[in-house]
């Protein structure tokens, strides 16, 4: 699926995750979700009729079930319960959308950064010893895109992160290695660690 593009099927992922961003007209990228087995995508061209509101690329193999919006909206239309379904899955995901707003207004880069780890960890992490992989192939760039920030302000934050312990990063690779550490910078806690107790100052 493509930002702008004219279809209205829908896909249900059996295997495998997306991720699915959107561009500004300045052409900075925002990475809106990261979608997994079970998923809908693209619901929402096939209810409107209007175009894409946003692309999906996957973020490893992926196996899917595409159905046509023709056939979608006539299951909407007949099943009660399908339609309940739609409606919970929609309000869920303005809640995911307000939620993110509010962070991108109320926490800084580093705070921003540290939830957004912590949320990827929940939902994706693998325990591994006594850290915590997250099983999300995401680049610097794309992170960046998730927390609403510039590459540069993401990679000093993923630094001074690295330099408190509270993680270890590679190549598409980020290990949780001290969540309670991170749990206070993303509440913004009292703390010595806090990005705002800094000597260059908030991220």
């Amino acid at each position: 699926m493509h930002e702008g593009e004219p279809s209205d099927h829908v896909v249900v992922i059996e295997s495998g995750r997306v991720k699915v961003t959107s561009s500004a007209s300045s052409g900075k990228q925002v990475l809106l979700a990261i979608r997994g087995p079970g998923d809908l995508l693209g619901e929402f061209s096939a209810i409107d009729g209007r175009t894409r509101s946003a692309t999906v690329t996957a973020l490893s193999h992926v196996t899917a079930i595409v159905v046509s919006g023709k056939t979608f909206r006539a299951l909407l239309i007949n099943d009660g319960k399908a339609a309940f379904a739609m409606l919970r899955l929609v309000v869920s995901r303005l809640r995911e959308a307000d939620i993110q707003r509010l962070e991108y207004g109320a926490y800084t880069v580093g705070e921003r950064i540290a939830r957004l780890l912590l949320d990827y960890a929940g939902r994706y992490g693998q325990a591994d010893a006594d850290r915590v992989v997250i099983a999300l192939p995401l680049s610097q760039v794309e992170l960046a895109h998730a927390a609403g920030a510039s590459r540069e302000a993401v990679a000093k934050a993923l630094k001074r992160l690295r330099d408190l312990g509270a993680v270890r990063t590679a190549r598409r690779r980020v290990e949780l290695l001290r969540p309670d550490l991170l749990a206070e910078i993303a509440e913004h806690l009292p703390s010595v660690y806090l990005d705002a107790d800094a000597p260059d100052g908030p991220l």
